[in-house]
């Protein structure tokens, strides 16, 4: 019972692994790479657009790519994997997680 559990479990992180590595290759968006961002709190949908897409006001973009994950454009929640697509030569702008703790979110 114990190997099973310990297969289960290597079989689940190398099918993940193999997600992560192959995303760019799976991209939707071409001229673009994926980007796996896991929300936490006091994160909104235009502080992540401001962020990826160096536009709050493109939130619907990262709403459109996550509609199965996303109900309720008002909220998402801290843990949901949200995907975002950048420009292949996209540098973080910023720490988002300072910059979220300075405007009084966390």
């Amino acid at each position: 019972m114990k190997i099973l559990k310990m297969t289960l479990i290597l079989f689940g992180f190398i099918l993940l692994s193999f997600l992560y590595v192959n995303a760019d290759a799976n991209s939707s968006e071409p001229g673009k790479r994926l980007i796996v961002h896991t929300v936490k709190g006091g994160e909104e949908l235009h502080l992540l657009a401001g962020y990826y897409l160096l536009n709050s006001r493109e939130w619907y973009k990262i709403h459109s790519w996550n509609s199965d994950v996303i109900k309720n454009t008002n909220r998402i929640n801290p843990g949901q994997d949200l995907i975002v697509y950048v420009n292949n030569d996209w540098q973080p702008p910023y720490n988002l997680d300072e910059y979220v703790q300075s405007i009084g979110r966390r």
